[in-house]
């Protein structure tokens, strides 16, 4: 069976190169069946130096001040992102010009899933969206790529400037940090929220995406759970965190795959 495709976006102030690092691990645990296809946001996030007491990091605009570097910065390692945001997160600038980069990018290529990661994810909730509505955007009409088989999503807030027009109906995982200080755990929910039926896991940790042995196991089996043959269900899949508590006597309790939407625990 061919290798599926997989596209992959990272946050903001970080680039193709760094996040394909910080996963690489993931990605060599699933490169045996897909091939992972790591993007760069269209912005170049060129934040300012630490600010002295008083002084913003946004413009009276509330978008955030960029500043041009004062020498060539290297690819590998220029921080990136997908848009710009005012500093609560309310108004955003650049959407369409990032969409119309991922729409140049699957008019080309087909691609079965999509990982996206904090700004990744809030900007891949909008991909599935459009994917599968494309009456919703005048970039995705008329349909030029079928809806994402699934998609991962991790700490990341919904999208606001604009919401998402509908429930997604593409199936979707949301992994989640228990001390993620970044965003609260009520506030990384609400885009599970806006699913029809999320998966949600959490690790102990904070904003990032746990690459131990069981959770690259766990993404694994749950992509392959969407592949032609597939003996096992996407939610039959067992929970990664679960598996860390029978290994572990230091935690007790039990939680499943699926999340209660109106807690912050998993049930």
């Amino acid at each position: 069976m061919a290798k599926g495709k997989i596209l992959v976006l990272h946050g903001f102030g970080q680039n193709s190169y760094i996040f394909r690092m910080q996963i690489r691990s993931i990605y060599k645990a699933c490169m045996d069946d897909y091939n992972f296809v790591f993007l760069d946001g269209p912005v170049v996030a060129h934040l300012p130096d630490e600010p002295c007491n008083g002084v913003s990091l946004f413009d009276d605009k509330g978008l955030p001040i960029c500043r041009r570097p004062p020498f060539a910065l290297d690819p590998l390692v220029t921080p990136r992102g997908w848009f710009t945001f005012n500093e609560d997160w309310t108004k955003y600038e650049g959407v369409d010009d990032a969409l119309r980069y991922l729409k140049s990018v699957l008019v080309s290529q087909q691609f079965d899933g999509i990982i996206g990661f904090s700004q990744g994810a809030l900007m891949a909730s909008y991909l599935c969206a459009y994917l599968e509505d494309p009456t919703g955007h005048p970039l995705f009409f008329p349909r030029f790529h079928p809806p994402m088989k699934f998609a991962i999503f991790a700490c990341s807030l919904p999208p606001v400037d604009p919401s998402l027009p509908a429930l997604l109906q593409t199936p979707t995982l949301h992994v989640l940090g228990r001390i993620d200080t970044f965003m609260g755990a009520n506030q990384s929910l609400a885009l599970a929220q806006a699913c029809e039926k999320p998966r949600v896991e959490y690790h102990e940790g904070g904003h990032y995406i746990q690459t131990k042995a069981t959770w690259r196991r766990f993404f694994r089996e749950w992509m392959l759970a969407f592949r032609p043959g597939a003996t096992i269900r996407p939610d039959d899949v067992p929970s990664p965190g679960a598996i860390e508590r029978l290994r572990s006597p230091r935690t007790s309790g039990s939680h499943g795959p699926w999340c209660d939407l109106g807690d912050t625990t998993s049930k």
